[in-house]
């Protein structure tokens, strides 16, 4: 099965090498070459346009940042793409435009399927990311063994656009919770008490979470090296606020504090760089 790849970033770039490594033939495209390198030393085929790619593959994987980006590459990969050929979406985007995306790829007879992931970058390098895919069941069960290179946790959500539901679902309790563990934090500075026994004296009570495991250590060391990107978790958030037929009350209030952080230039910070907000 030869697979093309387009959109080797922070998560992208060791999910491709995961596929080299189980033996796939990995073709990529890329508009910045030398952001690919360390994709191509491991033996991707470069690949200078996405018409060469799509023409090169059985299965035509994006993993871009935002909505846009999505429509762009799917728009071009379209025009070339041919009948029996499957697409797949690991970008975290909107549940609208994969159901859309998905009822495009039927009248060209490809089958598309949306796949966010969860993990950030430690479980793309570590190869147990969570995938969460919608779309035809057959054609998730037929490509199984894609996810299986870099997932450790593989679930099939439904029909096209749940794997994007249950992601950004994902994506509204991870905000909550960072939000939890800031206002804990600021609690305790308040209080002149010691704010890491938040780690020291709650992480393996109740209160314990994954978000404090993987980020509580760096949020009090001021470590905001990006896991995943603050502008990418505000489009996350973003998205469920656009979507939702309920109020995100808790939502709202972390994307404005992002937002904030974004004027003081932590765009391109890892989301535990919430705790700067409090400070």
């Amino acid at each position: 099965m030869k697979i093309g790849w387009i959109g080797a970033g922070i998560m992208g770039s060791p999910m491709a090498m995961h596929l080299i490594d189980n033996h796939f033939e990995v073709h990529v495209y890329a508009r910045h070459v030398e952001k690919i390198k360390s994709v191509l030393d491991k033996g991707a085929v470069l690949e200078k346009t996405i018409k060469d790619l799509v023409q090169a593959s059985d299965v035509i994987c994006t993993m871009v940042g935002f909505p846009t980006d999505v429509k762009e590459v799917y728009e071009e990969i379209f025009k070339w793409i041919t009948p029996g050929k499957v697409c797949i979406d690991f970008t975290t985007s909107s549940p609208k435009l994969a159901e859309e995306l998905s009822l495009l790829g039927e009248k060209k007879y490809v089958d598309v399927l949306d796949a966010p992931v969860t993990g950030g970058d430690v479980g793309a390098k570590n190869g147990t990311l969570t995938v969460l895919v919608g779309g035809k069941k057959d054609i998730y069960e037929k490509t199984k063994m894609i996810f299986e290179t870099f997932g450790k946790d593989i679930y099939y959500c439904g029909k096209a656009g749940n794997g994007q539901y249950v992601k950004i679902a994902n994506q509204i309790m991870i905000a909550n919770n960072l939000q939890g563990i800031c206002e804990a934090y600021q609690y305790l500075s308040d209080m002149s008490v010691d704010e890491n026994m938040i780690i020291s004296c709650l992480k393996n009570g109740a209160a314990g979470s994954r978000q404090l495991d993987l980020n509580g250590q760096k949020m009090f060391d001021g470590d905001y090296a990006p896991g995943f990107y603050v502008k990418h978790f505000i489009k996350d958030l973003k998205i469920a606020t656009n979507e939702s037929k309920i109020p995100l009350t808790g939502v709202n209030t972390v994307i404005n504090e992002y937002l904030d952080l974004v004027d003081r230039g932590y765009s391109e910070k890892g989301t535990q760089c919430l705790i700067e907000y409090f400070k």
